[in-house]
């Protein structure tokens, strides 16, 4: 589906708002008046506008709207937003389009406005940033709903026939068991999510619960007990039925993300927004942080002045790139595929690699270069012993 190496792909969209800070997120976002919000909006059309004209959308496969959170902006501003991308891509040959959005907005008051929008749009694929269905947890997390407002929005959802749902759940707080992660990966199982992401925490920087910690006012999770949960989470959501195709990702009938996958094929896609990243032509650019720079900038059709971290990566950059995105899959790298793309072996660009092999820590199974099942979750540490 993705095999023209050449051509962009994927369109990550970036909305940087949402109506409540949480304690752990380091991600660009902000609470907003309405009337930055749709100045934003206003300025992401045409920044969409100045990608179609360069040719960056004609190919697109998959969307995927994300944030911030995308639910936090007006009904009107969504269909905005909708309506450009109908103007500029034909969305009845989009094979994914996914919208991130928060529990508290979806309940039985617009239900049927998010169907509609789903059906009008093309919309398949919608993702749950719910963490866990325990209170205490949210509490800790800094989430605004409760276990309440996330099985109320699953239970419509389902009643409504939408079906291609991801549920995030995170593990690692202090005082997390398996116990009470297995209780939120049955929750996400019984009320229908087909897809499940479970994230380790991650102690970030500038971010509410990274200065708790550092002031000692909470602790988290020692690392063997965190990777202990790994491994019985795996286990637990195999018996459920759900696949897992790669470190942190499960899904059940199929239904795995099809825009991260393309991601960790290593393929090319466009980001728009600010803190939007992009892939193309051998190139990786960021656009800005700053939202009013961006609305600025693009007010004055500035668009060059955009992107920042620009980096041209030579052969052995997108190689090593390959290499550590790829290897996130449970599948691994396609070394046939890899020596059509790059006009050499994996196994003998990284010499390590056979080394690692003997040791039984990856493996070559059906053509693919892997890491053995029971040690994804060490693949950093493995990475560095690739590169040696």
């Amino acid at each position: 589906m993705f095999k023209d190496y050449n051509k962009v792909k994927g369109l990550y969209i970036h909305i940087p708002f949402c109506d409540h800070i949480c304690a752990y997120c380091d991600f660009k976002k902000m609470i907003a008046k309405d009337e930055l919000k749709d100045a934003y909006i206003d300025a992401l059309l045409l920044e969409l506008e100045y990608r179609y004209n360069n040719n960056l959308l004609g190919d697109i496969q998959t969307i995927y709207i994300g944030g911030g959170t995308p639910s936090s902006l007006s009904f009107d501003l969504l269909e905005k937003l909708l309506n450009k991308l109908k103007e500029l891509i034909n969305l009845d040959k989009i094979v994914e389009f996914t919208i991130e959005a928060n529990p508290k907005d979806i309940n039985s008051e617009n239900i049927g406005s998010w169907i509609s929008l789903f059906t009008t749009y093309h919309i398949n694929r919608l993702s749950l940033g719910i963490q866990s269905f325990n209170n205490n947890k949210l509490n800790a997390l800094g989430r605004n709903h409760t276990k309440k407002d996330a099985i109320e929005a699953l239970k419509l959802l389902k009643e409504n026939n939408f079906n291609n749902v991801n549920c995030d759940l995170i593990f690692g707080l202090k005082n997390d068991t398996f116990n009470l992660i297995k209780k939120d990966i049955k929750y996400a199982y019984i009320y229908g999510c087909s897809h499940i992401s479970t994230y380790s925490l991650i102690l970030e920087e500038h971010t509410l619960l990274y200065n708790m910690v550092r002031l000692g006012k909470t602790v988290d999770l020692d690392s063997d007990k965190e990777a202990d949960i790994y491994y019985k989470i795996c286990k637990y959501l195999k018996k459920l039925s759900y696949k897992q195709y790669e470190i942190s990702k499960f899904s059940i009938n199929c239904f795995e993300s099809k825009h991260n996958l393309l991601t960790w094929d290593n393929l090319h896609y466009i980001g728009v927004g600010v803190s939007a990243s992009s892939y193309v032509d051998k190139i990786r650019f960021t656009n800005i942080k700053s939202v009013k720079d961006y609305i600025r900038l693009i007010n004055e059709s500035k668009f060059t002045e955009l992107s920042q971290d620009i980096i041209n990566l030579d052969q052995d950059d997108i190689i090593y790139e390959h290499l550590i995105l790829g290897l996130r899959k449970t599948s691994g790298i396609c070394l046939c595929d890899f020596e059509n793309r790059y006009n050499c072996k994996l196994t003998e660009h990284y010499p390590n690699i056979k080394k690692l092999i003997k040791d039984n820590i990856l493996e070559i199974k059906d053509g693919n270069l892997r890491i053995v099942c029971d040690k994804i979750y060490l693949e950093n540490a493995i990475i560095n012993e690739i590169i040696g």
